[in-house]
């Protein structure tokens, strides 16, 4: 099984935390999270597939589908807004759970320049991805 290499090296608030990992299975069409929630983990796919959709209330439209070795559920976590989708299991599926204290401690280690550049790509992707799923939907 190849398991996502997750930065371990301690940060000022961790004081040599250990890092463990922590596996979460789903039963078919069971939500990981749902559009509009605040985002406390991001998840790596061990085994599955898991639908990313996003709606309006009347109609919903599939954005992606998200198989092994994936991520799913960051966007929340690198610009603290609400999920712009949902993600439901697609079938027995096996989460990888990132919580958002291992993701920050990655970004603190990561250059500024490329965290500043992920932040600027991560906007506008929010912003054309919700433009074209209203079009899609509208």
């Amino acid at each position: 099984m190849n398991e996502p290499q997750i930065e371990q090296s301690p940060a000022p608030d961790d004081d040599n935390e250990p890092l463990e990992l922590e596996y979460r299975d789903y039963k078919s069409g069971q939500i990981i999270f749902e559009q509009g929630d605040i985002g406390t983990e991001a998840y790596f796919v061990d085994s599955g597939k898991v639908e990313i959709a996003r709606g309006d209330g009347t109609a919903e439209t599939v954005l992606a589908v998200v198989g092994k070795g994936e991520l799913l559920g960051e966007m929340a976590l690198v610009d603290a807004e609400e999920r712009m989708a949902t993600a439901r299991a697609m079938g027995k599926t096996t989460l990888i759970v990132v919580p958002k204290r291992v993701f920050d401690r990655v970004l603190r280690k990561s250059n500024p320049i490329v965290v500043a550049m992920m932040k600027t790509l991560l906007r506008r992707l929010r912003h054309e991805g919700g433009a074209t799923v209203k079009k899609t939907l509208g």
